[in-house]
């Protein structure tokens, strides 16, 4: 099932709040841009690992580590994989912190690594968000219409509507839904321990190390290397903080490109694009909101909200009569069952 939760909005004629319903005059729906979807804290950005290893670390490890075994039944361990991955030798200024003082100010090598972590992976994290921005957006669904956290939080309480499409539409084969996972496993990672970087398991050279201290721009060079950009765009779109799991999300990515209409103010992109490279990748300027048309016969149902006003009620079933291209569409409206449960039933 893929729905998409509706809450109030303001009706500039009347100054009233009633739920938004645009949709089903136009087709139209929001692609948004990672920089714009509500998860702030973990949206297009790296679980970072500091001075440990991520289990695609370790899987990194393994794979390296196969090229050169020669016992196809040995079974190597993670402690030996860790080993395989701790850098080697005596960092100067574990020998010698009066250097490390005069010359950094920090007191001791961990106090520095972890202000060099922090730096790096805020200056990642900014360019990340930047960059899928200005080449695709996402419209975020929900594999059940009968979750009660998305009626409260994007149906306004009960007071909006839910529109549920047909999975088996061809505009779903051409725009694939993917469900969103929520295991910090299969985010996007960035490992720091003692001065060595990992992204996704694959190490950061060392030359990249100071770019990425002094500006966000400096990121881009490190995707020429051995990191799979299409698994790290994957990993950053399609997994995000366990806190929000209860969102049950499904997402389809957009190209701005393909998307029929923007509108909002134009937003200049912040990023560094010196090469021909990098300025035919990313859009230079972008609008602040994109809309992709979904075929009215891919729409399958709308489902009233169990809150929702007898007045808004009629407006959307006016709204729907209105669209001829809508005469297929059921009409279902949410209720709370006697244990609190939400059904969803036919009108």
């Amino acid at each position: 099932m893929l729905v998409k939760y509706y809450g109030l909005v303001s009706d500039k004629g009347n100054e009233e709040l009633i739920p938004r319903s645009e949709f089903l005059k136009n087709g139209f729906f929001r692609i948004t841009q990672p920089k714009f979807l509500s998860d702030k804290g973990s949206e297009g950005k790296f679980y970072p690992y500091f001075n440990h290893f991520s289990q695609v670390d370790l899987k990194w490890a393994k794979s390296e580590y196969d090229k050169f075994q020669i016992n196809p039944d040995y079974e190597v361990s993670d402690d030996e994989l860790i080993r395989f991955l701790r850098p080697m030798g005596v960092r100067v200024g574990q020998s010698f912190p009066y250097l490390l003082k005069q010359q950094t100010g920090y007191d001791t090598i961990e106090e520095f690594d972890e202000a060099q972590f922090d730096k790096i992976v805020g200056n990642l994290n900014k360019y990340l968000t930047e960059a899928l921005s200005t080449q695709l957006g996402v419209l975020s669904l929900c594999k059940s219409d009968k979750n009660k956290l998305m009626w409260d939080r994007y149906a306004s309480e009960g007071k909006g509507l839910a529109i549920s499409f047909k999975e088996s539409h061809p505009f779903f084969n051409q725009f694939v839904p993917k469900a969103v996972s929520y295991k910090k496993e299969e985010r996007a990672s960035f490992t720091y321990f003692e001065g060595n970087c990992r992204v996704n398991g694959v190490p950061v050279e060392d030359f990249y190390i100071h770019d990425l201290l002094e500006t966000s721009n400096g990121v881009a060079d490190i995707f020429t290397k051995d990191i799979d950009f299409e698994e790290l765009t994957r990993r950053l779109i399609f997994a995000k903080s366990e806190e929000w799991r209860h969102e049950e999300e499904i997402r389809i990515v957009c190209p701005l490109t393909l998307c029929e209409e923007n509108k909002g103010k134009e937003i200049h992109s912040k990023l560094d694009l010196k090469s021909a490279e990098n300025k035919g990748f990313f859009l230079q300027s972008y609008s602040e909101i994109y809309l992709k048309k979904i075929p009215f016969d891919a729409f399958e149902s709308i489902i009233l909200g169990f809150d929702m006003e007898s007045e808004s009620q009629k407006l959307i079933i006016q709204l729907l009569k209105a669209n001829p291209e809508l005469s297929h569409v059921k009409l279902k409206v949410a209720k709370h069952t006697i244990f609190g449960n939400i059904e969803v039933v036919d009108i």
